[in-house]
């Protein structure tokens, strides 16, 4: 692709990987940012990262960094408008890209966290991915030992990080203080030490075995460090990954050094703070699920996220460099649609490792993505021999919706005793991850059914449907007085800017009248309600063999038969319509006669309440729905009748 003029973006990385940085795992970060910028017709330069880059007593980058570029370095400590520092933020697949510094130097270390604003649902969902991801397969970083180690029960397990706290400025002692601090304050506890696979392991050994002579109670090991913190209490270190991993296994996090996840560790910035440090951290009850999804959210990027190339651009504008700064060509409709499919896949590839890390979840194989958005994702999936819908509530009362759905979702079963009339089935829930399983019935949606029908034979699917909702809602009905003032109100304080035409906001005018004038009459009127079915619509419906099963079931709340009757009509009327001129309040006579067929609604409310409702909904799918030219023709035609 041809370059475009702009900004350059400049990687500044360590000489052994400025010719092959493109083969380094722990450079994925640069790989993407790489694609991306050529991709668009942008330009990549590497350099060598000069070592002022990451002085931690620098304060002047200018000779090295010239303004008129973008500079990204790895490992780098630069703040300076046009740089952005780079580095593996402890766990993969997990990226710092920060203006301030990485790791103890990145802006979390200068944030509040406030547990209460994480969203629960997906704090543990992120949590059990993690663990799946790296505890269960017993993967770290540096090329972790396969065979399993014995380590002591609840010892204090020290993990050295070589001289790289020191050189960087961020240890609050030497090695050796800290060991011996520890050893004169473990009690009866085990102190398991394990020297950095990367460090000068010489240096640490020696400083052990003179430490060891000494007589002070330490064991050296070279275990996994999956071993080690599934078997210790507590973590000690100075701002090590292997703490971050620690909370993995919920184990809480000693640290002699500055970091930037102290808001869940105990800091000694001295030895004699280490026993208040150690009894602080040993009766802590820290949500590590929290604030580590609190953590690489905010302050993190994900290098496999479908929307990355967003949030890398979003980045760079931060830093002062906008999409034409950097001479980048935007995004086409196949993009777009790339995108897209990319949102579903990732979401399919995050649920299936989700999944695959629950206890007795095994079999569940998702086959493709019904539903994704920020809230709600719905995929088509099998477990063992059925076919089922993996259903996730992500918003933050995701665990309560669940709860709610499966229990509504049993009510309506416990309701339907004809052999004609089924539901869907909860074969499991996990609240905790906004999870529920339940069973994709076979056959055709109802829908489709009406939409290829006419005549007795369209009425008979109707008339299944009004039954069905009958039989349904016969456990759990009230009768109360309704305010269709209150009604009312949302529909005349729906903004009409989507509404292009004149004379179709003149029609709703009409109709907001007719209806205010309807509702001033038959306001305090007595109307039925019931409990738990407004997600009742033709399209959670499927059809098969005459029996006619419902879908898509969620929380109970009580509402008026006579709105879900009405909304039932509309939806027909403005997507599926009968070839009929013959009409009743807008709808195909033949549709309401099929639906008036039970006695679904009370016979005073057909003359009240369900009129009323029948000209709210007709405005409410016009306006929603105007978008489609479809929905638009018929929309004016139903109104129109409407008013006759």
């Amino acid at each position: 692709m041809e370059a475009c003029l702009g900004a350059k973006v400049i990687f500044h990385l360590p000489k052994q990987f400025c010719d092959n940085f493109l083969e380094f795992t722990h450079l994925a970060l640069f790989h993407k940012i790489h694609e991306l910028i050529e991709s668009r017709g942008g330009h990549v330069e590497v350099r060598r990262r000069h070592e002022a880059l990451r002085g931690a007593n620098s304060s002047d980058w200018s000779a090295h960094l010239e303004a008129d570029n973008l500079h990204i370095i790895e490992n780098g400590t630069v703040q300076q408008p046009n740089a952005l520092n780079a580095a593996l933020a402890y766990l993969p697949p997990y990226f710092h890209l920060d203006a301030l510094g990485v790791l103890a130097d990145s802006s979390a270390a200068q944030e509040i966290y406030d547990e209460a604003k994480v969203n629960p649902v997906l704090a543990q969902s992120n949590f059990l991915v993690l663990q799946d991801r790296l505890v269960r397969k017993r993967r770290s970083r540096y090329g972790p030992k396969k065979d399993i180690t014995k380590i002591p029960k609840d010892c204090i397990a020290v993990f050295l990080q070589g001289d790289n706290p020191h050189r960087q400025g961020t240890a609050h002692c030497d090695n050796e203080t800290l060991l011996r601090t520890v050893a004169k304050h473990a009690g009866n506890r085990k102190i398991v030490v394990k020297a950095h696979p990367m460090s000068k392991q010489l240096d640490d050994v020696q400083l052990l075995l003179r430490l060891l002579q000494e007589g002070l109670p330490l064991v050296a090991t070279d275990a996994n460090v999956h071993d080690i913190l599934q078997q210790c209490a507590v973590t000690v270190s100075y701002n090590s990954a292997v703490a971050i991993e620690g909370f993995l296994h919920n184990k809480p996090a000693i640290l002699f050094g500055r970091s930037d996840f102290h808001h869940v560790a105990e800091t000694v910035e001295f030895p004699c703070d280490f026993p208040r440090a150690l009894h602080s951290a040993l009766n802590s009850q820290r949500n590590y699920a929290k604030y580590l999804f609190w953590y690489f959210s905010q302050f993190a990027v994900s290098a496999e996220d479908w929307d990355l190339n967003e949030r890398l651009l979003k980045r760079f504008e931060w830093a002062g460099f906008s999409v034409e700064d950097l001479g980048l060509q935007g995004v086409g409709e196949t993009e777009h649609n790339r995108l897209d499919r990319s949102r579903g896949n990732q979401a399919v590839l995050d649920t299936q490792r989700l999944l695959d890390g629950m206890p007795h979840r095994e079999g569940i194989i998702l086959k493709r993505p019904l539903l994704v958005d920020n809230c709600y994702q719905e995929f088509l999936a099998t477990y063992g021999d059925q076919k089922v819908r993996i259903c996730r509530h992500l918003s933050a009362d995701g665990a309560q919706k669940v709860r709610d759905r499966a229990s509504e979702i049993n009510h309506v079963q416990e309701a339907l005793d004809s052999a004609s009339f089924t539901a869907e089935k909860v074969l499991f829930i996990d609240p905790g991850f906004g999870l529920m399983c339940v069973t994709h019935p076979r056959g055709v949606p109802l829908q489709q059914k009406i939409a290829g029908a006419a005549g007795n034979r369209r009425s008979k699917f109707v008339s299944l449907a009004a039954k069905w909702l009958e039989v349904a809602s016969l456990s759990c009905q009230r009768k109360t007085e309704f305010s269709f003032l209150d009604t009312l109100k949302p529909i005349s304080d729906r903004p009409l800017e989507t509404i292009t035409d004149d004379e179709d906001c003149a029609l709703l005018k009409l109709l907001l009248s007719n209806l205010t004038k309807r509702a001033r009459r038959i306001e305090g009127t007595e109307i039925t309600q019931f409990e738990g079915l407004d997600w009742f619509s033709v399209e959670n419906l499927i059809h098969k063999n005459d029996v006619l099963c419902a879908i898509n079931i969620r929380g109970a709340q009580w509402t008026s038969v006579s709105r879900v009757s009405a909304r039932f009509l509309v939806d027909l009327q403005m997507h599926d319509p009968a070839v009929s001129d013959h009409r009743k309040l807008g709808i195909c006579q033949g549709d309401w006669r099929a639906f008036m067929s039970h006695d679904l609604v009370p016979e005073n409310e057909r003359r009240t309440a369900l009129p009323f409702f029948v000209g709210e909904q007709l405005y409410r799918s016009f306006v929603l729905n105007y978008a489609d030219t479809n929905v638009q023709k018929r929309g004016r035609d139903a109104i129109r009748a409407y008013l006759a």
